[in-house]
This record gives C-alpha cells, structure tokens and sequence, in this order.
C-alpha cells in the first residue's frame, strides 16, 4: 500500500468514526424554569379529580366501552362536555367537538344457504359467512390442502370448492373472527382463481358451528379491504356432493353505525407559532364485556381510561394558564383503537389539522399502574425515532417526573397504538406509558381499585410540564435520521 493510499485510508476511518460518535452523542436540552402560574397550575392537577373522571370512565356502567356502543358514545360525551367546560374550542364540523365517520359491521346471513346435488331435495347448510352480495353458484370440484393449484379443468374458472375442515382452537368458539381471519387466509387463493362459494367439511360437534352461531348474533367490524370475498359454508362430512352442485347463499346484514372521535383546541397565542400544533391524544374505547365469567365488565381502568383521564386533566390545566402558549394544543380521544387503530387511522385520512403542522403527537397508553420500583416514572415507545423523548424528559424533570426509553417494550410498541397512524403519515409521534404490561390487561380485573393514583397524578404532572417547552416554542421535536 503506498502512502498516499495509506493516509486516505486512515482519514476515513478516522472521519466515519467521528460521524459516528457524533450520531451517538445524546443531544443535552435545556428549558427555563416553570414560572409561577406554571407551577400553580401543575399544583392544580390534584388527585381527587384524576380519581373521579378515570372512575366514571371505567365505570361497570360504560360496560367496557365497545366500539360501537351506546356505552362509548356516553363517554364520548362526557369528554366532549369536559372539553368545553375547559374552555377550549371544538375542532370538529362547525364547531363541534366530534369528528363523526360510519363503523359498517357485517353479521353472517340470517338465514341458510340451500345445496341442491342433481334432482335431490335441497339442503339447508349453516354458513360461516358471505359476501357483500347474494351467490348463486355451481359446479363443486375438490381442492387439495394446500389449495394454490387451479381447481378447475381446461384453464376454467370454478365456482364452488370443497375443503376440508381446518383445525382451531376451543377458543375459536367464543372469538369468531379469528376462526374467519383463518379461512380467509386459507381461501385467498381460491377467491384469486375465481371461486365465489367454499363447502368446508365439518364434523356434527365443530366449534364452527358455534364461531358462525355468534357470527350471525352479533356484528363484527371487517375493515373494507378484508371483507369476505367469497362465502364460506359449513357441510356436514357425509352430505352426497357427487353430481352437479348448486347452491345459493344470502348477503351479509350489513349495518352502519355513527362512531365519534372526540376533538379541540386551544390556540397558540402567537399568530404565526399557532398554525403549529402539539396534539395529545389517548383512546377512549376498550373491548366490551366479557363472554364469560362472574364478572363479565372489563373495565379497562389502566387501558385506557387512564390514558383518556390524562388528556382531560391536561386539557384542563393547559385552560388554566394566564399566557397561552404560542403554538396551539389539540387534544383528542380516538374511537376503534382495539378494533385495529381504527378512529386514529380516520383521523390520520381525514385530517382536521394540516398534519405537516402537527410537530407532535403524544399519545397517553396505561398511565396507571407502574412497574415495581417505577413510581413517578414513564417510558415512551420508539425513543430512538426522534428526540421527542428527551424533550419530554427534560421538561417532565421540573416536577421530579423521570422520562425514559424502556429498551425492553419501547419499540416493540412503538406501532401497536394510535401514534402508529401518525407515523405512516410522517408525523412524530410516540406514546407514553407509565405502566406496566400487567396481567388485568384486557381482563375484567382491570379495576379502578388497582391504579395508582398518586402515581398517576405525578405523571399528568410530569407530562403537562414535559409538553409544555414544546407548546411555548422553546424546544421542536425532530425525526432521528
């Protein structure tokens, strides 16, 4: 190697390993002290009223917050009506404080699908599920397992299919959609060849006569893009299918139902810095009652009531203040966030703040029950996508809050909650926990009586003073490249 090779070679060893110490370095952030009004509005976060709304809210009477449901409606209202007492405005049509959109819920047909084989009496079979529209369909031919080669002859395009039964879980019984989700996978490949109805050969006892029992009880809400494409149909192993087959099955019930993001403001006090927004957001559904047990509410006191408690209570605190801060304050509860993120990715499409004006979005998830030795302290999701966590921290830090990247959780959660919608969009956006994965999780144990007030209190606290630089301009989150 000649010289000058030699010292181009050790000037970009040395080069890359200064970019990459460089990159490593942590940014140090600093804020200004709270000034008074600051400090008697964080004092004013009080644990009596955090204990009433998140009380109210995971209450046996909101019946665990369905999506949709009279009971998420209720709550819905209650934020709305909390919003404005705040003093703050309504960000929705005219004013409002709900950004309303259809939830369309599909239920397997109400009656049964009839088979006729040759010249015998038709028989009546129980259906799974349907499509959008009623079939009529023939010609059965048998498919292999593996159900990827073309069923039919010639080049043909087939109508009916026959497959046999798939095995699932006892649970499947009690969770229809997932015994669907795995013959919708399972006929993908039929459906792209053409194929409008699949027979399933059924033992008498299947579980998938209880899965299409409830299927036909009780809606379920199928995102568009997955809605059935063809209609599954259950038959019983010793039913004839020699012969020409035909058979006809009903639509779905299709139903739409109002559902409601919850949605204000408070404008920034400067005129330029207020087209600007911090949005706080947490969602407001959970998953309904249980199916079984002595107790069957799952309340979903830590998932998420105390989450929705937490932008309330910012909400009010931020009204509080003598001198606005100078970008503006959306703050937002989300339908559907158990149903797949659903009013969040609504929002995310039909945006009521231009999202490239969003600098961020921090989403409140389970603020109530810390992990053991983890009082006063919460962890953001993705903290190393952007330096919104340290901004947070550095904030929260004034009224002894510590925030903190959770290397075990934080990015695996990073996109299982409403900031993922945001992501896709380019938006910065995390959420903030200061919980633990706790096994109430989504059970009817998930009771007020097991949070943490004090400890909740503080991290509202912590959480008021970690967004307010951000709000008042002081600091702007930015994406780790």
């Amino acid at each position: 190697m000649n010289r000058r090779w030699f010292m181009v070679c050790c000037w970009v060893i040395v080069s890359t390993l200064q970019i990459a110490v460089a990159v490593e370095t942590p940014e140090v952030f600093s804020v200004s002290p709270l000034t008074e009004n600051e400090q008697i509005v964080v004092d004013s976060i009080q644990q009596k009223q955090v204990l009433e709304t998140v009380s109210f809210l995971a209450s046996d009477d909101m019946n665990g917050r369905d999506t949709p449901s009279e009971e998420l409606d209720a709550a819905a209202t209650y934020v709305a009506e909390r919003f404005r007492k705040a003093g703050l405005e309504g960000l929705g049509p005219e004013g409002s404080f709900f950004q309303t959109t259809e939830l369309f819920r599909t239920a397997a047909p109400e009656t049964t699908a009839v088979l006729k084989v040759d010249a015998t009496e038709p028989v009546h079979l129980t259906i799974l599920i349907g499509t959008i529209d009623p079939i009529s369909a023939n010609g059965a031919v048998r498919v292999g397992d593996g159900g990827e080669g073309d069923p039919g002859e010639n080049g043909e395009k087939v109508q009916l299919v026959e497959i046999d039964e798939l095995p699932l879980p006892p649970q499947a019984a009690d969770n229809p959609m997932a015994a669907l989700v795995t013959y919708m996978r399972r006929t993908a490949p039929l459906v792209r060849q053409g194929v409008k109805v699949v027979l399933v050969r059924v033992a008498d006892d299947s579980i998938l006569y209880d899965a299409a029992a409830s299927l036909r009880q009780k809606a379920i809400a199928i995102p568009p893009q997955f809605e059935p494409k063809c209609a599954i149909v259950l038959v019983s192993a010793t039913q004839a299918l020699e012969g020409h087959v035909t058979i006809k099955v009903p639509a779905n019930v299709r139903t739409a139902t109002p559902v409601h993001n919850v949605i204000c403001v408070l404008r920034g006090g400067d005129a330029e810095a207020a087209k600007q927004a911090v949005l706080v957001s947490a969602h407001l559904d959970h998953i309904g009652p249980a199916q079984h047990g002595a107790d069957k509410v799952n309340n979903g006191a830590d998932d998420n009531a105390s989450g929705v408690t937490g932008v309330l209570m910012l909400a009010d605190a931020f009204g509080r203040l003598e001198e606005r801060p100078k970008r503006s304050i959306i703050f937002m509860t989300f339908w559907g966030e158990e149903k797949g993120l659903l009013g969040s990715k609504y929002f995310a499409e039909h945006p009521l703040w231009n999202l490239d004006d969003i600098v961020a979005n921090v989403n409140l998830e389970m603020i109530g029950r810390p992990e053991e030795n983890a009082e006063g302290k919460a962890w953001g999701t993705g903290w190393p996508h952007s330096n919104l966590g340290p901004q947070m921290a550095v904030g929260a830090a004034r009224t002894g809050v510590t925030i903190f990247n959770h290397e075990q959780f934080g990015e695996m959660l990073y996109g299982r909650s409403d900031n993922a919608s945001f992501v896709a969009k380019g938006v910065i956006a995390h959420s903030f926990s200061a919980g633990s994965l706790h096994t109430d999780y989504h059970q009817p144990s998930d009771e007020v009586s097991k949070l943490n007030i004090p400890h909740m209190t503080k991290i509202i606290q912590g959480l008021f003073a970690g967004i307010l630089p951000i709000a008042r301009g002081e600091l702007t989150p930015k994406a780790t490249p």
